[in-house]
């Protein structure tokens, strides 16, 4: 058999073989195009696209409880000299060895922690009732912080080298304290802290509501 001859013979098995390859018979169809959308199916379609986007914007973190105020927890008897209603010998300045460019309403909280080195200095006792109980784990004071300044020297009696100290003024005691959970740094309270604090102190009503 030449090459030619066993090319076509090859050709003719090979277009053979194809055909009885394809499927025929009643349990065989082609595949079909999908039939185009309606007016109406596009237009749901769209509407279903829009709820998506919608429902993924709305599960961006949002803050629950939106305030400007805050609070720092101090110990005592740092904290309860704070909320002393002279000027005289109240305090007025917080030492911290780091600073913030927040300013505005804060509450003054007692933590847990009693600095026992504090009651002994002199001019702690001197400040201080003979009775005095330290008051811990509750909030004391509101009060307003307004400035912030590196050290320079001995500003206030209660100032301390090589800290931040934290102006305070404005600052009114609770006459009823309220317990919280305290924490670091600068925290911000709870719209319900604010409002059991609000209840039991009518007068810091107003300062309570930012």
């Amino acid at each position: 058999m030449t090459a030619t001859l066993a090319a076509a013979y090859d050709a003719a098995l090979y277009a053979r073989a194809r055909h009885e390859a394809e499927p025929t018979g009643a349990l065989f169809t082609a595949p079909q195009r999908p039939a185009p959308l309606t007016a109406e199916q596009q237009r749901l379609n769209l509407e279903l696209l829009g709820q998506g986007i919608s429902s993924r914007h709305q599960a961006v973190p949002t803050d629950p409880e939106p305030t400007t105020i805050r609070a720092l927890t101090i110990q005592p008897p740092w904290s309860d000299l704070i909320a002393l209603v002279n000027e005289a010998i109240a305090k007025r300045i917080e030492n911290r060895v780091w600073t913030t460019n927040w300013r505005g309403t804060l509450l003054i909280h007692g933590g847990l922690t009693i600095d026992k080195r504090a009651l002994a200095l002199p001019a702690v006792r001197e400040a201080l009732p003979d009775d005095y109980q330290p008051v811990q784990g509750h909030v004391v004071a509101v009060a307003d912080l307004t400035g912030i300044h590196a050290d320079d020297g001995e500003c206030t009696r209660w100032s301390e080298p090589d800290c931040f100290h934290w102006e305070l003024s404005n600052v009114q005691p609770l006459q009823d304290p309220v317990r919280a959970t305290g924490s670091q740094r600068l925290w911000k309270p709870s719209r319900q802290l604010r409002d059991e604090i609000a209840a039991a102190n009518p007068a810091l009503k107003g300062r309570l509501a930012g």
